[in-house]
């Protein structure tokens, strides 16, 4: 009887213990969500810059189409730029993706066992890491492409005429 006793003591604490190792698995997942929904944000913004950058090298390519080009730099800068909006462009829609699966993981997240929570939290955190470092790349790689496309600009004389006409 002793022993049956201290078994159901050893279970009733090993359960208390596994209830407060959940309880830190899910103020963790708290934390996430509240990083992914501001990673989100971050997300939804970018994508309206990215738009607007990729608006703005449609119109200026559309105006190169009329013009004489001596300087050969500048149609291979047009030319990287387009390319890299097209990679910007594939990594946005990815990180649709994982933003949408993200918010798949949120259900039933309490009701799954630690190890598949700690599972889930360490994907989670993966996926926010990869997030983040796409987004700063991108990020810088705009700053870079706004830098050339001025300095693009500046060896086109592009007049009101030139852009009024296309």
């Amino acid at each position: 009887m002793k022993r049956l006793l201290f078994l159901f003591a050893c279970l009733a604490v090993l359960s208390g213990c596994a209830d407060q190792e959940k309880q830190g698995l899910a103020d963790q997942f708290d934390q996430l969500q509240r990083q992914h929904d501001s990673i989100a944000k971050v997300h939804t913004n970018f994508k309206s810059v990215h738009g607007e950058m990729a608006s703005k090298h449609q119109e200026f390519t559309e105006t190169l189409e009329g013009m004489e080009i001596k300087d050969s730099t500048i149609l291979t800068d047009v030319a990287k730029h387009e390319a890299i909006l097209k990679r910007h462009e594939a990594l946005l829609a990815s990180h649709d993706e994982m933003i949408a699966a993200h918010q798949e993981l949120k259900e039933g997240f309490g009701e799954k066992s630690a190890v598949e929570m700690k599972a889930q939290l360490d994907e989670m955190t993966s996926t926010h890491d990869k997030l983040m470092n796409e987004h700063a790349e991108m990020e810088q790689e705009h700053q870079t492409m706004e830098a050339e496309h001025l300095a693009i600009v500046a060896k086109v004389p592009v007049t009101e005429e030139a852009t009024d006409s296309n």
